[in-house]
């Protein structure tokens, strides 16, 4: 392989509220970055957008691809924001409808740096198992 995948076959779903908190606890992002995890954020789930379904389509196409890959594919969100603000609904939805398990979710609130960073180092990805 010339140029390895540098997100480590990780690949984070990120809540908007989570990626663009004005002043959060700890930074997300950066323990994201640093346990070399890609990162999808859809559009604000407080937002009125009529494509949201087709959108969230296309983005659980490819995370279940990622999966079915070896990465390890999590939801970062928050429940106090409004379909976890992930657009959840519309996750699960394109997940039964391809029979797919679900995610591997981590809640936001309430939770300190060490408990994102307990919940990163979980598990390594079943592409880095194989190595």
């Amino acid at each position: 392989m010339l140029h390895p995948d540098p997100r480590a076959y990780r690949v984070a779903l990120l809540a908007d509220s989570v990626a663009n908190e004005p002043d959060p606890s700890f930074d997300v992002l950066g323990m994201l970055d640093a346990a070399d995890f890609g990162v999808v954020v859809l559009p604000p789930s407080d937002f009125v957008i009529d494509t949201i379904s087709s959108i969230v389509e296309y983005v659980v196409d490819d995370l279940v691809d990622y999966r079915s890959n070896g990465y390890r594919v999590v939801v970062i969100g928050a429940s106090d924001v409004d379909q976890f603000g992930v657009w959840l609904n519309h996750v699960d939805h394109e997940l039964n409808r391809r029979s797919a398990d679900p995610f591997e979710v981590f809640d936001i609130v309430g939770a300190v740096a060490a408990d994102l960073q307990r919940f990163l180092d979980a598990a390594l990805p079943a592409a880095q198992q194989r190595h």
